[in-house]
């Protein structure tokens, strides 16, 4: 009989952002080793109860979230309620080999609660918000967690980071050693095209949240307007809380004029909105591994992304994109004006795409996790 497995993740496409994304690509090449993939994960408005996606059973159990891109403490609560109540129910029906845990917390419990209903073994996967030390803003939150945390991973038959850097701050941390599986990439899906126009377009994609310090990126585009000539446009792929604190503040630099907000955007849009601009920008505080870098190289285009765990691990500096410390500004000046000339933006985007295809894919990811199942 095939082997029988497990992935639970409070967010699942269609909603759910870059953890979302790799359950599902994870999933699907496990099926493709001959498991029986099942999926635990929240509902959101008429999706509920029972489906199957691409050969996968997933599981939709009703929680309280109302967005499609982010989910509060309360929400991820609810999910972890309904799915408690949940899984005596799915065990009673069916017999899982292993199981995939998306987050230390607010998931990894649930993999305690697996493995004492019937002694399944279950791994954690790592994001990064999730790990203490990598959003300054859950700093008390996790010494809260602490012993939640800890006794999750000490039951867990293997911990997974998706970026060496996660690894180090989670050893740093916790004391349970940990194995780096990057996130992968869909080259198919993801890949180059011809693109003219006159205008350089820079693009964000992602979370109008905190970590993703976007009052930055707009002071550093403002600040580049002030000292270059060149003409730019910023396309602002994503919403989040901070949506119109953003707009009006650009409205005040002056630059309003130069930015495209496109609000969230599904697989299809975004990869439009990849092969349709020059540069990607990630300024964030803190990553995990972002999929919008990886789907973004894979396209073909450049990176400029600041110097912090997720990102050194995917761009190599002045190669295929740039990395811009968060404490000079200056470096991402000079990496806008570098970026710009055509023939850098060539060899960055050229070398980016090949970075991708020689390290990273959603194959390579889930063999790496079937080899853990035990």
């Amino acid at each position: 009989m095939p082997e029988s497995i497990l992935l639970i993740n409070y967010e699942y496409p269609p909603i759910g952002a870059g953890a979302a994304n790799a359950a599902r690509h994870i999933a699907a090449g496990l099926r493709e080793l001959g498991c029986e993939v099942s999926v635990l994960t929240s509902g959101f408005r008429d999706m509920n109860g029972i489906s199957h996606e691409d050969g996968i059973c997933v599981h939709r159990v009703r929680a309280l979230r109302k967005n499609p891109d982010k989910s509060n403490m309360i929400e991820m609560a609810s999910f972890m309620i309904s799915a408690s109540v949940h899984l005596p129910i799915l065990t009673r029906k069916k017999t899982f080999s292993s199981a995939l845990v998306f987050f230390s917390l607010p998931c990894g419990p649930l993999g305690l609660l697996l493995k004492g209903l019937c002694r399944t073994s279950y791994i954690i996967s790592l994001r990064g918000g999730d790990v203490p030390g990598n959003e300054r803003g859950l700093h008390m939150l996790h010494r809260i967690l602490q012993p939640v945390r800890r006794l999750v991973m000490k039951n867990a038959s293997a911990v997974v980071a998706n970026s060496n850097g996660l690894k180090e701050l989670s050893e740093h941390a916790d004391p349970y050693p940990v194995l780096v599986i990057p996130n992968g990439i869909d080259t198919g899906y993801f890949s180059p095209a011809d693109a003219s126009h006159d205008m350089f377009r820079f693009l964000f994609a992602g979370r109008f949240h905190e970590q993703k310090n976007l009052f930055f990126l707009l002071d550093q585009m403002d600040a580049y307007a002030e000292r270059s000539d060149r003409p730019f446009e910023l396309h602002m792929a994503g919403d989040g809380p901070r949506k119109e604190r953003l707009m009006a503040y650009a409205e005040k630099l002056r630059i309003g004029g130069r930015i495209t907000w496109h609000g969230w955007c599904d697989g299809e849009r975004l990869r439009a909105l990849y092969r349709s601009c020059d540069c990607l920008v990630n300024p964030s505080l803190y990553e995990g591994m972002a999929n919008v870098v990886l789907e973004a190289m894979a396209c073909g285009i450049p990176v400029i992304a600041s110097r912090v765990i997720g990102n050194v691990d995917l761009i190599e500096h002045g190669r295929n994109g740039y990395l811009c410390s968060l404490d000079n500004p200056m470096e991402f000046l000079e990496a806008f004006h570098r970026v710009m000339d055509p023939s850098t933006r060539s060899r960055l985007g050229r070398q980016a795409r090949c970075t991708v295809e020689e390290k990273y894919s959603w194959g390579n990811t889930a063999r790496a996790y079937h080899s853990l199942i035990k």
